[in-house]
């Protein structure tokens, strides 16, 4: 029973703060000024087929995820407010088998980390001075996140904070937005705010610390959103890496980075029609990245046409280029997603990433998508997609990892993907999502089994 012990304290506790967030406040005046709310994240989840072989033991994945949230936030003048989450996400697995893992450490249930993945602190200037500095442990998206939305790529969408200062200025009279961001993450959760289960778990493979500088202009052009930035990431290695992910149930091979990493990038976003749309975001890469010169490009566009008709009927196609090392170049010409490693456009391919890279780390891709979605029912929208997948190189992140590809091709393979989002009131939504890839040449022949992921999700918010 000692394996349900961590489970009951994290509940527990959970239930305890989710009481505190649901009790009225005891001044009546603070009540306008007092924010709370909590959600509970419900998924079961099968997978086929990790690591594209068939015959492997632990191919095939089954497992439950429970999620649960509390938060609030206090605004004592319209120039402070100070805000924490705790979140909590236990796991159980029923394949594969723990007895199957060649390594120590496969945990059939998963008690859960305990921890604030949101404490933060903000002060906004008076309306003369547009001014908005946030410190702490936040959220950042920018753009649509195809490089920052993700700095815990490891724990598989449980948090997604940055350990970060924002600094954000808005320069209305020329309809443009500037904001500055300091970013000190570290690899792991054994710094403050410490986990309240006591487990340190991995969250990334290197101490990573950064700057964003970030501009949005919605003046210059009409009905368009033009960005240009700048992004630089310094790595360097966790000392004491613990390479059983706790927080993932099996432990797998995923070496760290060093180096300085510069980027610079522009982003464009318009409607030029009533029906047609377009985006795209090109980025220049350049630096060290583990001891080797950094040359890398990526791009990221596309085109939507909307039917305007009561189901709100959409296409739109797809192209992203992200470059691949040359294995004939003694410099590194792989892309680097920065902190994008999350599932931008398919939920298996995160699982596929480490025959090659790391979990969620996309690059020496070549991506044409073609994809429809419609509003099928009031509270549903239907999204289906096919996307095209090449490599530009033959090369990967490790030598070892040169076994899971042929040498002799580029097609990664066909995958589509589907899904159905439901949002039935405020306090209940859910979808269900499944994906198939057929993998092509591009892998080793023991590399090319089908492959496909399905899973339910019921979110209750409160």
């Amino acid at each position: 029973m000692e394996k349900y012990s961590g489970i009951r304290r994290a509940a527990v506790v959970f239930a305890a703060l989710a009481l505190s967030a649901a009790a009225p406040q005891i001044a009546r005046g603070d009540a306008a000024r007092f924010d709370r709310g909590a959600d509970l994240r419900l998924r079961q989840i099968f997978i086929g087929n990790v690591g594209l072989n068939d015959d492997s033991a632990i191919a095939d994945r089954t497992f439950q995820r429970y999620r649960g949230r509390v938060w609030g936030s206090y605004a004592p003048s319209p120039h402070f407010s100070a805000a924490a989450r705790l979140m909590w996400e236990g796991r159980h697995y029923d394949q594969p088998d723990a007895d199957d893992y060649p390594i120590p450490g496969f945990e059939t249930w998963y008690s859960g980390g305990v921890l604030l993945d949101q404490l933060a602190v903000e002060f906004k200037g008076p309306a003369a001075l547009p001014v908005a500095l946030k410190l702490g442990r936040q959220d950042l998206i920018f753009g649509n996140g195809w490089l920052v939305l993700d700095g815990t790529p490891l724990d598989g969408s449980r948090t997604i904070y940055f350990d970060a200062a924002r600094a954000t200025y808005d320069a209305t009279a020329i309809g443009t937005r500037f904001d500055l961001v300091y970013i000190d993450q570290s690899a792991d959760t054994g710094r403050f705010p410490q986990p309240l289960n006591g487990e340190v778990e991995d969250q990334t493979e290197q101490h990573e610390t950064g700057v964003i500088a970030y501009a949005s202009n919605t003046s210059l052009l009409e009905d368009a959103t033009l960005d240009g930035y700048f992004i630089y990431k310094h790595d360097r290695p966790n000392p004491t890496p613990g390479n059983i992910r706790i927080n993932n149930g099996a432990p797998f091979p995923s070496p760290g980075d060093s180096g300085d990493i510069y980027a610079a990038g522009l982003r464009a976003d318009a409607k030029p029609t009533p029906n047609w749309s377009v985006r795209a975001e090109a980025v220049y890469q350049w630096g060290t990245r583990n001891d080797r010169d950094l040359d890398a490009l990526g791009f990221n566009g596309r085109l939507t046409y909307a039917f305007n008709d009561p189901l709100q009927n959409r296409l739109h196609l797809d192209y992203e280029y992200l470059s691949g090392d040359d294995p004939g170049s003694s410099a590194d010409q792989a892309f680097d997603p920065l902190w994008g490693r999350w599932p931008q456009w398919s939920e298996l391919m995160i699982y596929q990433w480490p025959l090659e890279t790391r979990v969620g780390e996309a690059t020496n891709l070549q991506r044409l998508n073609v994809g429809w979605l419609a509003q099928v029912h009031p509270k549903a929208l239907l999204t289906l997609d096919y996307h095209a997948l090449f490599a530009n190189e033959e090369s990967t992140r490790t030598p070892a990892q040169l076994a899971n590809l042929s040498g002799d091709g580029h097609f990664r393979g066909h995958l589509l993907t589907a899904w159905l989002k439901a949002k039935l009131n405020e306090h209940v939504s859910g979808h269900l999502v499944a994906e198939y890839l057929d993998p092509g040449d591009y892998y080793a022949d023991n590399r090319r089994d089908d492959s496909y992921f399905v899973r339910a999700e019921l979110t209750l918010t409160w």
